[in-house]
């Protein structure tokens, strides 16, 4: 019996000796900027998007505010920093509504409206310091999301604001969620 020990010990040592500390390939490589554009410019499940936020939150960021990159690709990356849980991806998404919330341009109210879903998700105790203002945003589908991202959030001091915009609201679908939102943020918890 020793000896099988022994013998077993040897071949151990011996496999160890052949991997000189080589890393596993299990291990995932480090992600480049140009194959997350790749991927992001190909769409992408919540599963992949959940991946690139793990693994490549700061290239996520830096697409997401490359304005030389496609509409498509960075809304898909502010959409994918929703499952980053990262302090630099959150406060990438407050300074990004920030900076975008006057923009009367188009392609920054469609990236507002992802960037407001993210900073939903993600909650946070700005986020109704945040996302409020949107809510009287020109453009009835920035008001609706940020009225949906405020219900992501359930933070109570959404009601308020939710309120106020509500007495002024004239778009339909836009009521409808922030009658939604309200009840997301007046539940009991």
């Amino acid at each position: 019996m020793t000896g099988a020990i022994i013998h077993i010990t040897i071949l151990l040592t011996g496999l160890v000796a052949a991997d000189a500390g080589a890393p596993s390939n299990d291990r995932a490589k480090t992600a480049t900027r140009a194959e997350v554009e790749s991927a992001l410019a190909k769409g992408g499940s919540p599963g992949e998007l959940q991946h690139w936020a793990a693994t490549a939150d700061g290239i996520l960021t830096a697409v997401a505010d490359d304005r030389t990159a496609s509409e498509t690709v960075r809304a898909r990356a502010l959409s994918a920093l929703a499952y980053a849980r990262t302090a630099r991806a959150h406060a990438f998404l407050e300074n990004f509504i920030i900076e975008k919330t006057p923009s009367s341009a188009p392609v920054d109210h469609v990236l507002l409206r992802r960037a407001a879903a993210s900073l939903g998700w993600q909650g946070g105790a700005r986020v109704v310091e945040v996302l409020g203002p949107l809510l009287d945003n020109g453009d009835a589908d920035v008001r609706l999301d940020a009225a949906a991202a405020l219900g992501l959030a359930r933070a109570r001091e959404a009601e308020a604001p939710l309120r106020a915009r509500l007495a002024l609201e004239t778009d339909a679908a836009v009521r409808r969620q922030i009658e939604a939102a309200l009840k997301a943020v007046t539940a009991p918890r």
